[in-house]
């Protein structure tokens, strides 16, 4: 966000995993040479072509994985034929970035995780458990019932960050510019 107005998007890349991708395509490209045996008889391009097929067109066209701006965020997809998940500031509750969220070990990557009121109906049935119960009871009495109830009745779409290379200063300046109702959490919220 270099002007105040303007949008702010973040663009997949060439990150380590696309890199690994292309090491892949490599690897598969050895057995199309004349008179050239793959290594071992596994045929593990089988199993490599789909993340190559993903990772590196995204990562060459530069498409957009998330987009903020005046209207609300847009978070893109590595998938072609699926379309990008607008989500107006009006149904926005949060936006979190984690650099190292999810998964485990070597697998880790950094999500952007969006909690929305757009669709936000419950995956499955009303929360009856009595630990979830408990959970409730004592949220109520350590957390501001303001915070709990802005929470209550939402939904989160996330996007992978591994293909990108996320600047949270410039994030935290987009959504506080556009939106500064939004609750910001994880690495976003760092100095």
């Amino acid at each position: 966000m270099d002007e105040p107005g303007t949008a702010f998007e973040i663009r997949y890349e060439w990150t380590a995993p696309a890199w690994l991708a292309l090491a892949f395509a490599l690897l598969i490209g050895v057995g199309f040479v004349p008179g050239a045996e793959p290594p071992g008889n596994d045929h593990i391009e089988l199993a490599l072509a789909p993340y190559v097929a993903l990772v590196i067109p995204a990562a060459v066209l530069r498409r957009t994985a998330v987009r903020i701006d005046s209207e609300g965020i847009t978070l893109g997809s590595l998938v072609f034929f699926r379309r990008p998940e607008f989500l107006p500031w009006a149904e926005i509750v949060s936006v979190s970035f984690y650099a190292d969220a999810r998964g485990a070990g070597r697998f880790r990557h950094p999500e952007l995780e969006v909690r929305h009121r757009a669709g936000a109906a419950p995956r499955w049935g009303p929360a009856t458990s009595p630990a979830l119960r408990e959970f409730d009871a004592y949220l109520s009495t350590h957390v501001d019932p303001d915070f709990v109830e802005a929470f209550k009745g939402t939904t989160e779409s996330t996007r992978s960050m591994a293909l990108c290379k996320v600047d949270t200063g410039r994030l935290k300046q987009a959504i506080r510019a556009f939106a500064p109702q939004v609750h910001v959490f994880g690495d976003v919220d760092r100095p």
